[in-house]
């Protein structure tokens, strides 16, 4: 795949340094989930709303037959794409962890390009349709960092300070 197309495919969050990485496993996981939920309650990766579906697609049969709301734009008409979405713990390192499809994923791969470029099988994508859902732009990024800062390291003079403060509390009698 060409690395144009990872983009449709995969993104990256850069891990700072104060995150603790023996706990990649549930960052990835709490990331995986922000990002499908927001995704399913209509939002992009700036947290804006997506735009409303075309009488076209709320017309097709498909739709019909999926019991899709006409008015609740969530990518979900099987949701196949969100669920196929993951970390992509062999794309990761200590340093970085990948979301997104597997290389072979080919069918999830260009739903996320169709909602992404608003292409929806043509051609050419048209920004006005488009729903991008992978990664955290502008004010988004604010949400990855309060996931992140849930995972600090935990610093053994802040873990000191903790046990003199719970030891004040217990000679006290206040614990």
């Amino acid at each position: 795949m060409a690395k144009t197309a990872d983009k449709f495919r995969k993104f990256d969050v850069k891990l700072p340094k104060y995150v603790d990485r023996s706990r990649m496993d549930e960052i990835a996981d709490e990331i995986v989930e922000y990002v499908r939920d927001r995704t399913e309650s209509g939002k992009n990766n700036r947290g804006q709303k997506f735009p409303k579906y075309s009488k076209a697609y709320t017309d097709s049969l498909e739709f019909k037959i999926a019991g899709k709301s006409k008015t609740k734009v969530n990518l979900t008409l099987t949701g196949d794409m969100l669920i196929s979405m993951d970390w992509l713990k062999k794309e990761s390192t200590k340093d970085k962890i990948t979301i997104g499809f597997q290389k072979s994923d080919d069918e999830n791969i260009g739903k996320s390009e169709g909602n992404t470029r608003g292409t929806y099988g043509t051609a050419t994508g048209s920004p006005a349709k488009a729903r991008p859902f992978l990664g955290f732009i502008g004010a988004e990024r604010q949400n990855l960092i309060k996931i992140l800062k849930k995972y600090r390291k935990t610093s053994p003079s802040n873990v000191a300070r903790a046990l003199a403060a719970a030891a004040t509390q217990e000679l006290r009698g206040d614990g």
